[in-house]
């Protein structure tokens, strides 16, 4: 474990400490600067993750009606039936050179760095002796911010190392919102849209449930990391405008800010939806329809066998009588 932490400080806490510090003395002092910068950079650093992810989604679309047929094919099914399903999916992922974790990326690779983040703000201004000593043995030799020490932590009337709860009217409740709205606003353009409805479903789930999680996390936060958390999403968004090549218009404004024609086309796509979704529900009564059909068939052929095995039967008494 000793081993483990030594990493953690010495890959994540240390280039972290150094950097915002290292901004801090560079951009005139202000710390919320330093936060909006090193944000910047990190996300243009996971730009190529990002495109991976954007590559990854897109093919994922693209095999979903595949993916759908071996789901239905093993529907009910239990045992070596669902092991066969496994390994069917697989292969279907491997054929089309899709990860599944490739899709995870960059939520994965932040979820250290909103950790390392959330313990680098509060060693970077610690409040006691002890920390302002510690701090000073996280510092590089040749960092010249030591020399700034005790940082300000003051940004827009904000103290970035309080939580948000403790933070002044209006920011303990806009800082939350507006952390979640951009939030869904990322989620909004990387989730794409599929044919599957449980797979839609669960796209329609994660893309509430995250801003509103978020959000909700944001009122315990530092403001320090909310602040990186919001600009964060904010790049996020214009990497994925540049990349998914997804215009906000076609996300949220076809219905009453584009032209005829969009709003023509968003009909027809609701349409089409609404049109896959009947098809689904009416799949089983149709085969309901057939099942029933089939056993009338096998009815009336049984009739029809015992009809006539009992007119061979007269005709062959009729012929025993005649012969008599």
């Amino acid at each position: 474990m000793e081993f483990f932490g030594i990493l953690w400080q010495e890959i994540i806490m240390r280039p972290m400490i150094n950097s915002l510090a290292l901004l801090y003395q560079l951009l005139f002092t202000n710390f919320g600067f330093s936060i909006i910068v090193f944000t910047i950079l990190i996300r243009l650093a996971m730009i190529p993750l990002t495109v991976r992810q954007t590559r990854q989604m897109k093919k994922m679309q693209i095999i979903q009606p595949k993916m759908k047929v071996i789901q239905d094919k093993y529907k009910g099914k239990s045992g070596d039936a669902r092991r066969q399903m496994s390994s069917e999916t697989m292969a279907l992922y491997k054929d089309a050179g899709v990860s599944p974790v490739g899709c995870l990326g960059p939520m994965i690779i932040q979820m250290p760095i909103w950790i390392g983040f959330y313990r680098a703000i509060l060693k970077t201004m610690p409040s006691t002796p002890e920390g302002m000593a510690n701090l000073s043995a996280l510092f590089y030799n040749w960092n010249p911010a030591i020399s700034s020490v005790p940082f300000n932590s003051q940004f827009m009337g904000l103290s970035l190392v309080d939580l948000v709860s403790a933070a002044s009217l209006p920011w303990n409740y806009v800082l939350p919102v507006v952390v979640g709205a951009s939030m869904f606003l990322q989620q909004k353009m990387t989730t794409n849209p599929s044919t599957d409805p449980r797979q839609r479903q669960t796209n329609q789930m994660m893309l509430w449930m995250m801003p509103i999680m978020f959000g909700a996390f944001t009122w315990q936060f530092p403001a320090g990391l909310a602040v990186y958390i919001l600009f964060s999403n904010i790049v996020g968004v214009v990497i994925q405008y540049y990349v998914g090549g997804k215009q906000p218009i076609e996300l949220f404004g076809r219905s009453f800010l584009g032209n005829e024609q969009t709003k023509a086309e968003l009909v027809a796509q609701r349409a089409a939806e609404v049109a896959g979704s009947n098809k689904d529900e009416s799949s089983p009564k149709e085969s309901d329809k057939d099942d029933q059909s089939a056993e009338i068939q096998r009815k009336n052929s049984g009739r029809s066998d015992r009809n006539r095995s009992r007119r061979n039967g007269r005709r062959t008494r009729r012929r025993r009588n005649k012969r008599s």
